[in-house]
């Protein structure tokens, strides 16, 4: 775990909230390693320091792993499966307490975070948080007249009308045509739904990034730990 600051593991910790924690170390009442300090910018490494208040140890909450996964094409995105297809659970078979934040079927790839953190689990699938996604997709056919105008401002699907925040073409592949497609929405197989509606059918899509996170370099099949704290 990484240094923070003595306020931020009080108020972490669930002891005080963080003013009244800042307030405390003002005081004199929190101490390093035995020594009280008065240094709000006074960092503190839950793996070695003992930090005490008002003479008691603070314990920062367990740390809750979460990571960054590149979910290969073909694999679904549940803890099992009856047709006995590869889930994203065989790639963390060391962390059995991950579970997936939200999904890509099976036929999708790209970013999927893991976490054993359920309130970052609820921030991030939730609809009234309105976390952005953003997909490459590419897609084959001519579609219908106007559909990128479309496509922004609503299609009617069986679930109740939808949009895509933003629509960018991109340079295409041989006859199929590539956008990016930035959305709030978690409806299943919403991107290729909305596609579908005005004509074009996706032959491959690839999450690249969800909130603040970023596929960036990682290959099909890895991962990488990050820490939240």
């Amino acid at each position: 775990m990484k240094k923070e600051r003595a306020h931020k593991i009080i108020a972490a910790s669930g002891v005080l909230s963080r003013r009244k924690a800042e307030i405390a170390i003002e005081e004199g009442r929190v101490a390093l390693n035995g020594e009280v300090f008065r240094d709000l910018g006074r960092l503190v490494d839950p793996a070695v320091d003992t930090l005490t208040l008002d003479g008691v140890e603070v314990r920062p909450p367990s740390k809750k792993r979460t990571f960054l996964f590149h979910k290969p094409r073909g694999v679904v995105t549940t803890k099992s499966d009856p047709e006995r297809r590869p889930t994203v659970m065989d790639y963390f078979r060391d962390v059995p307490g991950v579970n997936p934040v939200g999904r890509l079927d099976a036929d999708s790839e790209g970013l999927l975070l893991m976490t054993e953190d359920g309130a970052l689990l609820l921030e991030l699938t939730h609809p009234r948080y309105g976390v952005k996604k953003v997909y490459e997709v590419e897609v084959q056919g001519r579609g219908t007249e106007g559909f990128r105008e479309l496509l922004c401002r609503s299609i009617a699907l069986s679930d109740g009308e939808g949009r895509f925040d933003v629509l960018e073409e991109l340079e295409g592949v041989g006859s199929s045509r590539r956008f990016r497609v930035t959305v709030s929405e978690g409806r299943n197989r919403f991107v290729r739904r909305m596609f579908a509606a005005v004509g074009l059918t996706v032959v491959r899509l690839v999450r690249t990034q969800m909130g603040p996170h970023l596929l960036a370099d990682l290959a099909p099949g890895e991962r990488r730990e990050i820490d939240l704290f």
